[in-house]
């Protein structure tokens, strides 16, 4: 990007200029690939700035007469750090690295692809990081009022802030290095309206206002559900005339209590949120007609919806559920009901570890007992069963069950169904490269470097599910291996990109081989089970 000039006048402290060969051995920031006659600017001592600190080459305090000279490549603060103004850096790809032994304490700080390395405690009022090419290690604590950043930092210490973390996420509060995932923030209602557009903050814009002394965020800072508190209050005064209620992308991972005493409501849609369960109270909207439950993860639906008499459309698309209460066969002005993509995307997180994934194998049976069912829709949801009974509803116009696992229909007991048989090898093989990737088998997810121990616990409780999935579903097996080999190679490069880290690919693949003996005793023989070993062998090294 275009640099911008930076107000960091050129300073009167006492500045060496050192090497890098001499200086290599105490800076720890990551990706320091400096030549040894590269130049560093050396503070020794607690240092304190009356102005901003600009982090960008040939600028402020990295101003150089001769243009022909190689650019300081850093600073190094042999001691505490303080700013009284904006610790800046323009460019988004790259700026020199700030190396602090101590503390360091700004007014602000606003950066892009600096590389920002503190020994110590950092405390700062607001802190803005762009893009995702800069590098920040906190080892003590991090303080701030807001922590807005489009990549994670690396805190050793407790973070303290209102910390939003890029694209479509909300903001929470963390203290104590605990976040309060209970109480989310919009971003509205955390920074300035200036700032966001479509529920996504401008870090660009942050950091141009940080940068102009300018404040970034709110006087006072109001979450979803107060937010939802002060909108109910006006509306509370008469519950009974509030026939629909949207509360869509707030947020949330529970329901407001105030909610449930909305009891006239017809419509309510809550989707897009982070709803993992539905409470009991929810049996008290005996007047919802429609409930649109959409993105959110749900794992199971209460009891309690079977008091929804009146319930006409039940929105259930993109969760995680793996089964339907009996209870639902109580819906009995039950119309449309969508169930396309269960397991959604996020089907890990919304369990919280593969051990506990749940799927939904057989055909949910209480659909077939809805008197007055009219759609019905299943796509991309692991069925491999189908009802043994037929449905109830003689008003029955579409009801069909694509992109499953089914692999037989009794033309005669299904007919009402629309099956695409054809495509479950597809759709098993499928489910190996939404899950067996390096996001999901990352070294962080079987390796713990502070103790030098892996786990593979996790690992091995997807490959068991993604066997479970694709046996017998998807014989002869090739497509299902070559999704496998393709992963593997994914995988090895994420882990060893540097071809530095061998060892980790070695113990991982290993690990997985290993675990095909007792994960393939029910399966002897099997063409992918020992297909597998030879993929898997080939990595373990």
């Amino acid at each position: 990007m275009k640099k911008k000039p930076s107000r960091t006048p050129v300073s009167d402290l006492p500045f060496e200029t050192l090497t890098w060969a001499q200086v290599r051995d105490e800076v720890q920031a990551p990706d320091s690939r400096n030549d040894d006659e590269d130049r560093v600017l050396v503070l020794t001592g607690n240092v304190v700035m009356p102005h901003d600190l600009g982090l960008d080459f040939r600028q402020g305090i990295f101003a150089q007469d001769d243009e022909d000279a190689p650019p300081f490549v850093g600073l190094i603060v042999r001691g505490d750090l303080n700013v009284e103004g904006c610790v800046l850096n323009w460019e988004n790809d790259f700026g020199p690295l700030l190396h602090v032994h101590g503390n360091l304490v700004a007014k602000s700080i606003a950066i892009g692809g600096t590389r920002l390395h503190v020994t110590g405690d950092v405390t700062t009022g607001d802190l803005v990081a762009v893009y995702n090419h800069g590098s920040v290690f906190v080892g003590g604590n991090l303080k701030a009022r807001t922590l807005a950043s489009h990549y994670a930092f690396r805190v050793t210490g407790a973070v303290d802030a209102h910390r939003y973390q890029g694209q479509d996420s909300k903001v929470f509060a963390v203290a104590g290095g605990v976040e309060d995932a209970a109480n989310a923030y919009e971003a509205k209602g955390v920074f300035i309206p200036a700032l966001v557009q479509d529920g996504r903050v401008s870090l660009e814009k942050a950091r141009a206002l940080l940068a102009a002394g300018k404040p970034i965020a709110r006087d006072a800072f109001t979450s979803i559900r107060e937010a939802f508190r002060q909108l109910v209050a006006k509306k509370l005064a008469e519950p009974d005339k509030v026939k629909s209620l949207t509360l869509e992308d707030k947020g949330l991972t529970s329901l407001p209590e105030e909610l449930f005493l909305f009891r006239k409501l017809e419509k309510l849609n809550l989707r897009r949120n982070n709803l993992r369960t539905l409470p009991e109270e929810l049996g008290q909207l005996t007047e919802l007609r429609e409930l649109d439950l959409r993105l959110n993860g749900l794992l199971e639906l209460p009891e309690s919806i079977g008091e929804l008499k009146k319930l006409r459309v039940l929105d259930l698309e993109a969760n995680c559920l793996w089964r339907l209460p009996e209870s639902l066969a109580g819906c009995v002005e039950l119309r449309r009901v969508n169930l396309i993509n269960n397991p959604y995307a996020y089907v890990r997180r919304a369990f919280g570890s593969w051990r506990q994934v749940k799927l939904m194998f057989d055909f949910p049976e209480v659909l077939t007992r809805l008197p007055k069912l009219e759609v019905l829709t299943f796509e991309g949801t692991p069925l491999r069963t189908l009802p043994t009974r037929r449905f109830d509803s003689t008003t029955l116009s579409k009801a069909t069950v694509l992109r499953s696992l089914v692999t037989h229909v009794d033309p005669e007991l299904h007919a009402q169904l629309q099956v695409d048989v054809e495509r479950s090898r597809e759709k098993a093989a499928a489910f190996i490269g939404y899950w067996f990737r390096p996001e999901t088998v990352g070294q962080e997810s079987f390796y713990d470097a502070k103790t030098d121990r892996y786990d593979f616990t996790d690992v091995l409780a997807l490959l068991a599910l993604l066997l479970r999935i694709n046996i017998p579903t998807a014989a002869p097996y090739e497509e299902a291996l070559e999704k496998f080999r393709a992963q593997s190679q994914a995988i090895v490069w994420s882990l060893d990109r540097n071809g530095d880290k061998p060892r980790h690919v070695h113990a991982l693949f290993g690990a997985l081989r290993d675990a095909l003996g007792p994960l393939g005793e029910p399966y002897p023989g099997n063409a992918l089970i020992v297909g597998l070993r030879d993929v898997f062998a080939a990595r373990a090294g």
